[in-house]
């Protein structure tokens, strides 16, 4: 599919942006983002993705699917959510705001089947490079996801200096003290069995707050060849990013980015029939950009996009640019 980018055709686009892990460190209250994206499950020819209607802010992602069962006997499959992992030993705790603190859905998801509430399984495992160290945390106490700072430290101050030197020594902790950070990546997800009815459709809805990155984005940076192709910013989109960052007197601007993996979709029987993707910049006077061609504006803050018969052929990453430090709320 041919790429495009939305904001040399739409008056007044949103350029809608999301870091990715990879992303560079652009400011001091810069902040990361992990990518999440909708439902996998282990292959099976018979249930194929009728569509999915995928709805992207800066504060939540909704999903809402219709599967067809095309055989003539109900299917049980094991469905799954695979949260972001997270690694402590690459990401600043001072830069990254979880969207739900404290909890270990930490994104808020939820899911419906048929408009009934699921309640699926929580899985949670540790890891420190390949070694799984899920049962060694576990024996001290110590929670899997590095970024619940507040139960770590309080976790780490019951170790005895032993402990905390041993942990330490295997790379596990960046000092020997309590106030040390977590050296090891979390990997979780929610999962349940779903039963596919015989030869009928099942509507399954999700809904998660995305973690999405924000940084101070300058004109020179918005310009550079890298940045333009990530988010398929063009000319006109670039122009709004100058206008934007000259109404400040510092001279930049706010920039966002939401990730989705759409590609997941392939564990699904053939196309996905019909996919529509509608991304909400928030503000009218804010810019968009992201690489999908045909976009179609619909609202004062929404754009569209539609294919059939659809093969995923790329994640996405919308770039949202903004002088409204407020976007995200309260994180």
């Amino acid at each position: 599919m041919k790429r495009g980018s939305i904001a040399g055709r739409v008056p007044g686009a949103l350029i809608l942006a999301l870091a990715a892990l990879a992303s560079p460190v652009r400011a001091n209250d810069s902040a990361a983002t992990l990518d999440a994206g909708g439902l996998v499950l282990v292959r099976d020819d018979a249930i194929e993705l009728a569509s999915e209607d995928l709805r992207i802010a800066i504060d939540r992602i909704d999903v809402d699917y219709v599967f067809r069962n095309r055989s003539k006997a109900p299917r049980t499959l094991r469905l799954a959510f695979p949260l972001p992992p997270i690694d402590g030993a690459e990401l600043s705790f001072s830069a990254l705001s979880l969207p739900v603190r404290g909890s270990a859905n930490f994104v808020g998801f939820t899911v419906k089947a048929d408009g009934k509430a699921v309640e699926p399984a929580l899985e949670e495992r540790a890891f420190h490079g390949t070694q799984e160290i899920t049962e060694r945390l576990k024996r001290h106490g110590l929670p899997f996801n590095p970024l619940r700072r507040e139960e770590l430290e309080a976790a780490l101050k019951r170790l005895s200096p032993a402990d905390l030197k041993a942990l330490h020594k295997a790379d596990l902790l960046s000092d020997e003290t309590a106030d040390a950070g977590a050296q090891w990546r979390s990997e979780a997800k929610f999962h349940w069995e779903q039963t596919f009815p015989a030869d009928a459709e099942l509507r399954i809805a999700h809904s998660y707050a995305p973690i999405a990155g924000n940084w101070f984005l300058s004109p020179k940076e918005a310009a550079a060849r890298d940045f333009r192709a990530r988010y398929c910013l063009d000319d006109a989109g670039l122009a709004g990013v100058r206008r934007l960052a000259a109404a400040k007197p510092e001279g930049y601007t706010r920039a966002f980015e939401v990730p989705y993996i759409v590609t997941t979709a392939r564990n699904w029987a053939g196309r996905i029939g019909r996919f529509t993707l509608t991304v909400d910049k928030a503000r009218a006077d804010a810019l968009v950009s992201f690489c999908r061609q045909g976009v179609r504006k619909t609202g004062p803050t929404t754009f569209v996009w539609e294919a059939r018969d659809y093969v995923p052929d790329s994640d996405l990453r919308v770039l949202i640019v903004s002088n409204d430090p407020a976007l995200l709320g309260d994180r």
